[in-house]
């Protein structure tokens, strides 16, 4: 029984830090955003950082790489849009680019990611 307790411990441990490698260290902005009750399955996930700079699991993509990436993720989780974290500190033509990138591969949305404002 420990033996199987400390196998869930490890386990928890490793996909907590990998769901956190996915995250990237961006300033969201600040907004209500949608209230779902459920999340919602996301198939790509794509940072904006603040110096324009476009990644995709922690590796530099162009924009031709990212409509590919786009293709790929939309085969392989069934539609579910990508969701892009930019930094508040992003450009806008950055942030564009990557729009154009997913529209161009095969994405017909994709959801933004927003913080929560902080209540009073």
């Amino acid at each position: 029984m420990i033996d199987v307790t400390f196998l869930l411990l490890i386990f928890f441990l490793v996909t907590a830090q990998m769901a956190q490698r996915g995250r990237g260290e961006v300033r969201l902005p600040v907004q209500p955003g949608e209230s779902a009750a459920a999340a919602e399955a996301s198939g790509l996930v794509v940072l904006v950082r603040a110096d324009g700079a476009v990644l995709v699991a922690d590796t530099r993509v162009s924009a031709e790489r990212l409509a590919q990436l786009a293709r790929e993720a939309a085969g392989r989780t069934g539609g579910a849009p990508p969701v892009v974290r930019a930094d508040r500190a992003a450009p806008a033509a950055a942030l564009n680019g990557v729009a154009r990138a997913l529209q161009s591969g095969g994405a017909p949305a994709f959801r933004l990611a927003t913080e929560a404002e902080a209540a009073p």
